[in-house]
């Protein structure tokens, strides 16, 4: 049942939101939803059936004594009678595939969250050669993501970008941030370069490594949130994995962000949420030419051929400017501030929600 929400004035609205793993980076997404249901004044709550350590960058967080851990199968004994919506955050057994036996169990209506392109990803659809495979080799798991794939498809959904959006319709919602503020002024012609994330191979780092590398006539500096490598270099700073709010300040003090992804099925349709934190804090951005991160800069950066170091150099030379990275960094603060702060979603965020409830109870 809907009710009123004294302080706001509005319609308030329960929902439970479904993640597939409290120890997995897939939280950053469930935490962006999160912030989108408080900022609306709704009573929300996290459930997932996986995961023992606390997903790093938000571990002690307020967020963090908002997710329940429950035994498999049990969600919906657990899940409140009240509740108006269940939200499955990715297109997962262990998010969608328990949230759809929820719903039926309970009755409660069911959206659909897409922010990566996970399911393309584990069907290898980019390659007739390996979905085959994949048919022949993981009979149970393949016919399991195809079967989800369909759900979404007919299910009422949101996803994070245009990408998905034309493989799985939905409304867009993009990562949503709070605005903490602009960052350090574009001053110094010895740049700093940082990379926050997680530091996978179709990440790009080491071709961003070997730009930097490139531009030590310039005093360029690069930090990267990973654990030091072997073959660690004098102008890298390698800071571990760090606290969400830690990578927010890391961002605010550099010059330049850089997401140099790499071509690859893992790239194409990944919005990285740490985009939105680099154009929020006026930095000065490059990024591989690879739907849908141009989408997200809405022409406030730089693009470069993903991959190519020599690009990513020229892009960093361009960059030695602090009047070229202030008028960026400007660019896409603007940008962000109308499009990906929490205020700018959530009327998309609720109307998708309040769709889907009204939607289940014609």
């Amino acid at each position: 049942m809907r009710r009123q929400n004294p302080t706001r004035g509005a319609v308030e609205v329960k929902i439970a939101l479904v993640t597939e793993s409290i120890s997995r980076n897939s939280l950053g997404r469930t935490f962006s939803l999160w912030l989108l249901s408080q900022h609306l004044g709704w009573e929300s709550r996290v459930f997932t059936s996986h995961g023992d350590e606390f997903w790093a960058p938000l571990k002690g967080t307020t967020f963090e004594a908002q997710c329940t851990r429950v035994p498999p199968d049990s969600l919906a004994t657990i899940i409140a009678p009240d509740t108006d919506l269940i939200v499955a955050v990715k297109p997962l057994d262990r998010s969608l595939g328990v949230a759809i036996a929820a719903s039926r169990a309970r009755g409660i209506p069911l959206l659909a969250d897409v922010d990566d392109p996970d399911l393309e990803n584990r069907l290898s659809l980019h390659s007739p050669l390996r979905f085959l495979a994949k048919l022949v080799l993981r009979p149970r798991r393949t016919f399991s993501s195809l079967r989800l794939r369909r759900h979404v498809k007919f299910l009422p959904s949101i996803v994070s970008n245009p990408w998905l959006q034309t493989r799985y319709g939905g409304v867009i919602v993009p990562h949503a941030r709070e605005d903490t503020g602009d960052g350090s002024p574009h001053v110094s012609q010895q740049i700093s370069v940082v990379f926050v994330g997680t530091n996978r191979e179709h990440k790009g780092v080491s071709d961003l490594r070997d730009a930097v590398a490139r531009m030590q006539d310039n005093g360029v500096t690069l930090t990267v949130t990973d654990e030091k490598p072997i073959d660690a270099q004098p102008w890298e700073s390698w800071v571990g994995h760090v606290p969400f709010e830690r990578g927010i300040q890391l961002v605010k003090d550099a010059d330049v962000v850089i997401i140099p992804s790499r071509m690859s099925s893992n790239a194409h349709g990944q919005l990285p949420a740490k985009l939105m934190d680099a154009m929020l804090a006026g930095r000065a951005i490059g990024v591989s030419n690879i739907a849908p991160m141009p989408w997200a800069l809405g022409g406030s950066g730089l693009l470069f051929a993903p991959g190519d170091v020599a690009e990513i150099q020229r892009t960093l030379t361009r960059l030695l400017d602090p009047a070229a990275r202030t008028e960026l960094g400007k660019a896409a603060r603007t940008h962000a501030l109308t499009n990906f702060t929490v205020d700018a979603c959530a009327s998309s965020f609720r109307e998708a929600c309040e769709s889907a409830i009204s939607g289940a109870r014609l």
